[in-house]
């Protein structure tokens, strides 16, 4: 089963994030949009969810979708390397990790910048992680 990750591909950190993930997901259980494409909003309101006002990661399996705090452990919990820290993140409550992930989404920009394009999409690559840039997505 493919899972989609729906970023902000204007964020540094995200597409950050988002190379650290296809870097330990050997499996290539992942696959990859940016909010702002054209697919990523198609999934958007597929799933019934706000593109003008969801400032979060979303990780869609099939029908469900997960955001914030949830969609992370989601992930980290499938990727090589990081079982010991989901593990250690799932003993906290929800609201706590929601909050963290609340104050570092609204300083990402300053933390490592906003770009004008998606990183992720102009690496080669990556092409093949990537949803929309072909016609059969």
């Amino acid at each position: 089963m493919t899972k989609l990750i729906l970023f902000d591909g204007e964020c540094m950190l995200c597409n950050k994030s988002v190379q650290l993930i296809i870097k330990n997901d050997p499996n290539k259980l992942f696959k990859f949009a940016s909010l702002q494409s054209p697919f990523g909003k198609s999934m958007l309101t597929k799933i019934g969810a706000d593109s003008t006002t969801l400032n979060s990661i979303v990780l869609i399996e099939d029908a469900t979708y997960y955001i914030k705090s949830t969609a992370v452990l989601k992930i980290m919990k499938e990727l090589k390397g990081y079982a010991a820290w989901y593990r250690i993140l799932e003993l906290f409550p929800s609201s706590f990790l929601d909050a963290l992930y609340n104050i570092t989404a609204r300083i990402r920009y300053k933390l490592l910048g906003k770009t004008e394009y998606c990183e992720i999409y102009e690496r080669s690559a990556f092409h093949n992680r990537i949803m929309g840039l072909s016609k059969e997505d």
